[in-house]
């Protein structure tokens, strides 16, 4: 397996929680199937709690999983402050090695596409597939590969969205992305500006999940797919959807 990589973006988690400080559309479907699980929850990256800690608001018994030292540290700090016992775990995905089992696993909007290269998608899953509890749930979640914005080009940088800083100036996030096709990676620069000015850049890139590849990968690692939808609101999943959300649960034994 390939070490982890581009995981620098996530060394400023204060100005990561800044930036997603206005995004919250994904965290009812999360949390609702977080009540259903009927069990221990392990979200895998986790970041600073963003999802996690509205799911053990409502006092269910989750835990998160991140590799980087500086999003689990705010993601405590954000804990201890409310007084939520949650227990964060800093450990590679690909290796979750969890002390119990989980009812439900998620990794959610496009966590897992930080991993490129073939073992380190199927170790995780297989790691995944292991920390579940006998009947559990892992809900993945993914962006299904659009070929308009596949065939854009670094020549060409559009708005992304604006954050509002502490001092009640506007950011504006600019993104230029390339496609390589021999990698199957989307590289996006992100660029902030304030006043016009730029004030930082990030690079990130995300490993392609073409539909049947992503089942495919799936099953590979020992994993039945019980459902996908195309969508938050749990649309059934088609050509168009803007998301590959799948729920899986361990195989039988006989059809490893």
């Amino acid at each position: 397996m390939k070490p982890p990589g581009g995981l620098e973006i996530y060394d400023d988690a204060a100005f990561y929680d800044l930036e997603f400080a206005g995004r919250g559309h994904e965290i009812p479907f999360f949390l609702k199937h977080a009540q259903q699980a009927g069990g221990p929850v392990l979200e895998v990256a986790c970041g600073t709690g963003r999802i996690t800690l509205p799911i053990a608001r409502a006092g269910i018994d989750i835990t998160g999983l991140d590799i980087s030292r500086p999003m689990l540290e705010q993601a405590r700090r954000k804990a201890e402050a409310e007084g939520l016992a949650v227990p964060w775990l800093e450990r590679d995905c690909r290796e979750i090695e969890a002390e119990g089992a989980y009812a439900l696993i998620f990794s959610a909007t496009n966590a897992m596409q930080h991993l490129h290269d073939f073992a380190s998608v199927t170790g995780f899953l297989a790691s995944a597939r292991r920390a579940l509890l006998p009947g559990g749930t892992l809900i993945l979640d993914v962006f299904n590969p659009d070929p308009a914005k596949l065939a854009r080009t670094e020549a060409t940088r559009y708005q992304h969205k604006t954050i509002i800083d502490p001092a009640g100036r506007t950011i504006c996030v600019e993104v230029a992305t390339q496609y390589d096709a021999a990698r199957q990676s989307l590289d996006f620069t992100l660029f902030y500006l304030c006043e016009e000015a730029l004030i930082r850049t990030k690079q990130v890139s995300m490993r392609c999940f073409f539909p049947e590849e992503l089942r495919t990968l799936c099953r590979y690692s020992g994993l039945e797919i019980l459902r996908r939808c195309g969508d938050y609101d749990e649309t059934p999943f088609g050509s168009a959807s803007p998301k590959q959300i799948l729920f899986c649960r361990a195989a039988p034994e006989t059809a490893l």
